[in-house]
């Protein structure tokens, strides 16, 4: 008697090739404007004499611009898909970039960084995310270290070519070299993306419909674990939902001020710019310790614990960079601020994903984390304009940093709050 043979499984699972079209995007976006346009600030304001509260507003811009994206992206995933919303974003986001590089007046470089945030924000974040919660179960972790990585690596190798670009050809020149290039990477990274695993008859993370509970009547589109995917509505009921946010949106507030100003806070107290320009680089540089670290600690160890643990190196980081400020004379304190801000800071990056993938479940992660988004990137529109006003007022940034640390130190009760008992820590699709 004949019989069909078994379809062969590919010797590299597709979402490994998906992953890596995400990576490249993911390290061009975050070193040339996420952290990379920190470096700009200098040279415009040389040029334009602005002040701090008033080019800090742009950030604050795309602050508000964060809370209003992230649910509407959120949920057009399902609706529109994710390709189409990347060719959207990256399109946009090079289109303001090119924008950007023609300012002559503030009202346009806020309405050109505001075009920048909104296409970076359809185009990276929540999209990419959700692909990587939709690909990978098991992997899950390790996956999303991978991905959320990108930035960190993209700023430590991008930033210190921006600076040399800057002061060799200038800002405008080197704002109109990158929106171009984003529109080439957008090109390869969109031949790649495919919307769920199924979709090319796989499952999560590669594997075979006979390793996983698969129910009859449903397929290989059907399989489940031990528990269901929630609904936007059913986590907006759960205790978790909020606290997670809670803690999110004020990790917000007090990061949001250090990426934004650190460069030129540095350059402030008395140090060279290509310093300044070093120091700020190795802060995502060492992230990269706490990306890797944690997120793969995060596939073995209690998430929550772990997500505490990266709030605790925050506040310790945080403090040190406070007493810097308090005597510039005391720079060894540059070297705690690195090591224990940049490794929590990095560390939070992947938990956030990981652990809402876990507490919520995949199908259904894009609507519930785009709403989680909206929140916290509350937090994006505070920091930035607070340190600016604060340094404005004082001429200093010590009582800024000094109130970030507060915050972070408040957060912490917050973290230990979120319950285990109320995880659907083993949730795959419905």
């Amino acid at each position: 008697m004949r019989t069909t043979p078994p379809k062969q499984r590919p010797r590299v699972f597709y979402g490994w090739w998906l992953l890596l079209a995400l990576c490249v995007t993911s390290f061009y976006v975050a070193g040339t404007f996420w952290w990379g346009f920190s470096v700009f600030f200098p040279a415009i304001l040389d040029e334009f004499g602005w002040s701090r509260t008033e080019i800090s507003f742009a950030l604050t811009l795309q602050g508000i611009e964060g809370v209003g994206v992230a649910p509407i992206v959120g949920l057009l995933v399902d609706k529109v898909g994710t390709r189409k919303l990347m060719l959207f974003g990256l399109t946009t986001a090079g289109l303001g970039l090119v924008l950007l590089s023609r300012t002559n007046s503030l009202w346009w470089f806020y309405a050109s960084f505001v075009v920048a945030s909104i296409g970076s924000s359809v185009g990276t974040g929540i999209v990419t995310q959700s692909l990587v919660v939709r690909w990978f179960q098991r992997r899950r972790g390790t996956a999303t270290t991978i991905l959320l990585m990108m930035p960190g690596l993209g700023a430590t190798l991008i930033i210190p070519l921006l600076s040399l670009s800057i002061d060799s050809f200038g800002w405008r020149e080197t704002l109109l070299f990158i929106g171009l290039g984003l529109w080439m990477v957008a090109v390869p990274v969109l031949m790649v993306v495919r919307e769920l695993p199924e979709s090319l008859g796989l499952l999560p993370d590669g594997a075979t419909p006979d390793g996983l509970n698969i129910q009859p009547r449903g397929g290989i589109g059907e399989a489940q674990l031990e528990d269901r995917s929630l609904t936007l509505a059913e986590a907006l009921r759960l205790p978790a939902f909020w606290f997670l946010t809670a803690t999110f949106t004020i990790w917000g507030i007090a990061t949001s001020g250090v990426q934004a100003h650190l460069f030129v806070a540095l350059f402030g107290i008395g140090l060279t710019k290509s310093k300044a320009a070093a120091l700020t680089a190795l802060l995502p540089g060492i992230s990269l310790v706490g990306r890797f670290g944690f997120g793969i600690l995060s596939d073995r160890m209690n998430k929550r614990y772990l997500l505490l643990a990266t709030g605790a190196a925050m506040t310790v980081g945080m403090a040190s960079l406070a007493a810097l400020f308090l005597d510039p004379s005391r720079t060894w304190l540059t070297i705690p601020f690195l090591l224990f801000y940049s490794i929590g800071f990095g560390g939070s990056i992947p938990l956030r994903v990981v652990i809402s993938g876990d507490y919520f479940g995949r199908r259904h992660f894009p609507a519930i984390y785009g709403t989680m988004q909206s929140v916290t990137a509350a937090g994006g529109v505070v920091g930035p304009l607070f340190a600016g006003w604060v340094f404005d007022t004082t001429g200093s940034y010590f009582w800024a940093f000094a109130a970030s640390c507060a915050l972070l130190l408040i957060s912490l009760p917050l973290v230990l709050a979120v319950s285990d008992r109320q995880a659907r820590g083993r949730v795959v699709n419905r």
